[in-house]
């Protein structure tokens, strides 16, 4: 996608402090009140994903695997992409975006939209540092722990204990990876993105950076049989979450986008103002778009460079 023509809109955009390699998670400093102005300029319509070009280290290389779930009594499968340069020296270690997807997805939705391509292109030209790429399977869970509940069949599956403690441990047993917290990322689409802030709300220490990508951020009643009522909701929304442990979430840095024609759009807003008024450093972007395949794909160059940015600093090593 082009740079240029890629023009966005920011509220807010503050400054984040990010943890040192091996060091406690940074605090931000007091924040400036986030401007009010919006300037949307519309997102051009993918016509068809350009090829990237040559690479000096090559293409990343993308495996499938398996590993048995304790917490859902199951053999569950991800799909990770290995950053270009990965197989040269075997005794470098990478950072690592573990990137959820949303309703109706699968683990391939984010290649779908582009992220695979545009990884190979960022990394191999080394515009950003390289990092792995982690895509596990949530089914159409909400990424979340399930309340028990006859009324509505909910069945108490651990889906958000899978994500936080058994999928991390099980990439990290097979592949070289940094195995801290600074050197840690969640995002998600839609479904995926209600997921990227609950998880690292309700398992803090795992991860140190955010994204929010058109969240799916359903009220209270409307999926019961994954979010539950009352105290149990509570517990599982994010902008509940947020309220309740706002030092926890301070500790991240915080990307949030959504198109002006997204459906949740006016309450993904919502979180964007909670975190303003909490003084909690974030990315706001709203751009022309729906809640679609088109909207992610032109947004997928964002979203890969944000992890590489946000991971360590930024820094090629750490």
């Amino acid at each position: 996608m082009n740079r240029g023509a890629r023009a966005f809109a920011v509220f807010g955009l503050l400054a984040v402090g990010l943890p040192t390699c091996g060091g406690a998670v940074a605090q931000p400093s007091p924040l400036a009140s986030p401007a009010a102005t919006e300037i949307v300029i519309p997102t051009p319509r993918p016509t068809g994903t350009a090829a990237p070009s040559p690479s000096p280290l090559g293409k990343g290389r993308v495996e499938r695997g398996t590993f048995h779930s304790n917490a859902l009594d199951r053999t569950m499968q991800f799909v990770v992409y290995l950053p270009p340069g990965y197989d040269v020296n075997p005794a470098r270690r990478y950072p690592t975006a573990y990137l959820l997807h949303g309703g109706g997805g699968d683990i391939m939705e984010w290649p779908s939209y582009g992220a695979f391509d545009q990884a190979d292109r960022l990394m191999g030209e080394q515009i950003i540092p390289p990092y792995i790429i982690v895509l596990p399977d949530g089914g159409q869970e909400y990424w979340v722990d399930h309340v028990t509940d006859r009324r509505t069949g909910a069945n108490g599956e651990k889906w958000g204990t899978y994500t936080a403690k058994e999928v991390v441990p099980a990439i990290e047993s097979r592949y070289r990876t940094i195995a801290r917290q600074d050197a840690r990322a969640i995002g998600g689409i839609s479904m995926g993105a209600h997921g990227a802030m609950q998880l690292p709300l309700n398992f803090p220490g795992i991860w140190s950076a955010i994204g929010v990508h058109t969240p799916s951020l359903r009220p209270e009643g409307e999926a019961a049989t994954y979010l539950g009522f009352g105290e149990e909701f509570l517990a599982r929304d994010p902008a509940s979450l947020i309220k309740a442990k706002p030092d926890i979430a301070r500790a991240y840095v915080w990307w949030l986008d959504a198109g002006t024609r997204d459906p949740w759009r006016r309450p993904t807003e919502a979180i964007h103002n909670l975190l303003s008024d909490l003084s909690i450093a974030h990315e706001w972007h709203v751009t022309a778009g729906d809640h679609d395949l088109a909207y992610w794909s032109a947004h997928m160059e964002d979203y890969i460079r944000y992890y590489g940015v946000s991971l360590c600093k930024g820094r090629t090593t750490c």
